[in-house]
């Protein structure tokens, strides 16, 4: 009901800014300060639990031209009390980097596409039923991630965009589940600054 609300008020946001106007050009930098939901997808041999984790990611952008980009992210995510894990709470970290294309073609609107890779880490092991003896994840090494997706964002002012959303295919490689890796969804909404000149 939070997220309902929350992204019920973004969308709002977003109808009252369309009439405003910013350059198609693209700024030198973009800093995003997102919501970000995410499905972790770490079923595994007798546990059928996905986590449903809550956190929030920051990415610096560097337009390379009007429509490439470079772009750098780190994000935080936690979920709530995993029953079927002993109780536990688990929390970890994502730091991403890839290209961007955006689609500058409108005054307001700036659709884009990227994909990023990295890595995931942790900082405690997830165990199944509190069997302390076998982690379902060991969150103490870091594990190759990769996203996919894109998004759109809305100007408000010059400096200022509100991200729309940002959905992606989120996969992780964590090996402790039984399976090669782990096919995710993430999807984030927030604020956009811009600044400096090409």
């Amino acid at each position: 009901m939070r997220c309902g609300k929350f992204l019920a008020a973004f969308g709002l946001l977003v109808a009252m800014c369309l009439p405003a106007h910013a350059q198609k050009t693209a700024p030198k930098f973009e800093l995003a300060g997102t919501y970000a939901y995410l499905r972790l997808n770490v079923k595994g041999p007798n546990w059928s639990e996905g986590l449903q984790t809550n956190g929030g990611t920051g990415s610096l952008t560097y337009n390379l031209t009007n429509a490439v980009g470079i772009v750098g992210e780190i994000g935080g995510y936690k979920t709530s009390t995993i029953s079927s894990a002993g109780g536990q709470d688990f929390t970890f970290v994502s730091y991403l980097f890839g290209p961007r294309y955006s689609f500058r073609k409108w005054d307001t609107l700036t659709p884009y596409i990227q994909t990023l890779f990295g890595g995931v880490k942790g900082n405690n092991e997830l165990y199944l039923g509190g069997n302390t003896s076998n982690p379902l994840i060991r969150t103490n090494t870091n594990a190759f991630a990769w996203t996919v997706g894109g998004g759109l964002d809305a100007s408000v002012t010059r400096h200022l965009a509100v991200r729309v959303f940002q959905a992606e295919y989120f996969m992780t490689d964590w090996k402790n589940f039984g399976v090669g890796h782990q096919n995710s969804f993430r999807i984030e909404t927030g604020l956009v600054w811009r600044f400096g000149k090409r």
